[in-house]
């Protein structure tokens, strides 16, 4: 299976429409740390231990972001990643949007 790349309105504070590669083997999506800042995304207090592709751990910086994707909307928790990393749409967002993947076609369904 090949990449799935959507365009998606994302939103903290502002909003703005956003290219996110969607990752189905990772359970949160993940903003580089300078959109979240470019969108005004309210960080929580505390960071969220996850669990790397690699097996390693890491604490990382959490926040809540409001996305629309194919005429769908809803809320989820992102991971701040470091500046200038491809954003990623993870599995609790399509889920939280009622979509996944086609892997014949590479598009979302609902």
């Amino acid at each position: 299976m090949g990449h799935v790349v959507v365009d998606a309105e994302l939103a903290g504070a502002r909003r703005a429409r956003v290219r996110v590669l969607v990752n189905t083997g990772a359970t949160y999506s993940v903003l580089p740390a300078d959109l979240a800042k470019r969108l005004r995304i309210t960080e929580a207090p505390r960071r969220l231990k996850v669990r790397l592709a690699d097996g390693g751990r890491k604490s990382m910086r959490v926040g809540t972001v409001f996305v629309r994707l194919l005429g769908r909307e809803a809320v989820d928790t992102a991971l701040i990643g470091p500046p200038g990393i491809d954003p990623l749409l993870g599995v609790e967002a399509l889920e939280a949007l009622g979509l996944a993947v086609d892997p014949r076609s590479r598009k979302l369904k609902p």
